[in-house]
């Protein structure tokens, strides 16, 4: 009585035990991804596809000055935030987190056998190949990013983003083995101090993942920039700070190397756009300032930000 009780609360004691075995796994997007690698490893020989992934831990970082630095290589179209409050990358990224030791099962895969000689078999779990998964998921971004930056002339494409894991790094690695990776770093309290006076009204995504708050904002930062400064060697990725760009301390010619491209200095001599307004900077109130250093910290003082 008490088993068919706990049963029917709590679900069969058999799956619960696997569910608890799982999760030990600690299963995320990195994990799915290793997963996947391990059985279908994407080849980066040969692949001429090297997209650039530009990616700031938030916002008002320099992501849009890099941007348009980027872009004066007439060879290349930087993506600016696409469809940005949808979460698309992330939700792509989220289904690599399925994939662990076990599953799928080898069986569920289509060995070749023509469909009809199947009718007869149990083809409920009827799986194309993980290649075919890859392509599938690739495919939507070649179409949706590649081809219209060629109907502009470019020969290069790339993504601007402010929401980004270096968790989705590794997805969008899996993807194009060849891509590029320029992670983007400022003080906490400057990109708070900038991402104020447009109003605090943004999205991670929309609806559920609003940033109104400095704890939000904080915590953001703090996401992608721990990941960005934990996984940037793994990824062969440009670990940049905000400050030494505008101190003119950052190597542009190290940057036209890694990306294989070639940079107008020039831009960075054009302001467009500022968070200031009428040569004054956005208030931030002592407890924003507690909240926001609270956040944000321990991860600044590992990339040399005093507070």
């Amino acid at each position: 009585m008490l088993r068919a009780l706990s049963d029917a609360f709590r679900g069969p004691a058999q799956a619960r035990a696997a569910h608890r075995q799982a999760l030990r796994l600690e299963p995320g997007v990195e994990a799915g991804v290793r997963q996947l690698q391990a059985l279908c490893p994407a080849d980066p020989t040969g692949d001429e596809a090297a997209p650039i992934f530009l990616l700031s831990a938030g916002w008002r970082s320099g992501s849009t000055m890099l941007q348009r630095l980027l872009m004066s290589d007439p060879r290349v179209l930087i993506w600016g935030e696409p469809y940005d409050e949808c979460g698309l990358v992330q939700a792509l990224a989220d289904s690599m987190r399925a994939f662990r030791p076990g599953w799928p099962p080898q069986d569920y895969f289509h060995d070749g056998t023509p469909p009809q000689q199947l009718t007869g078999e149990w083809i409920a779990n009827l799986f194309p190949s993980l290649a075919d998964w890859r392509a599938g998921q690739r495919a939507l971004f070649d179409t949706m990013f590649d081809l219209p930056a060629r109907r502009a002339g470019c020969v290069r494409w790339g993504i601007k983003e402010v929401r980004l894991t270096a968790a989705h790094c590794h997805y969008l690695r899996w993807l194009y083995p060849n891509a590029r990776f320029v992670l983007l770093v400022r003080h906490p309290l400057e990109a708070y101090r900038s991402y104020s006076r447009y109003g605090r009204s943004w999205y991670d995504t929309f609806p559920d993942r609003p940033v109104f708050t400095p704890t939000q904002f904080g915590a953001h930062w703090r996401l992608l920039a721990e990941g960005f400064v934990r996984e940037a060697s793994a990824l062969g990725a440009l670990l940049v700070k905000y400050e030494d760009v505008v101190a003119g301390r950052f190597d542009l010619d190290e940057l036209d190397r890694y990306l294989g491209i070639c940079v107008d200095r020039k831009v960075m001599s054009r302001k467009v756009g500022s968070s200031e307004r009428g040569g004054e900077m956005a208030h931030v109130n002592a407890l924003e300032r507690w909240l926001l250093q609270r956040a944000t910290a321990q991860t600044a003082a590992t990339l040399g930000y005093p507070w």
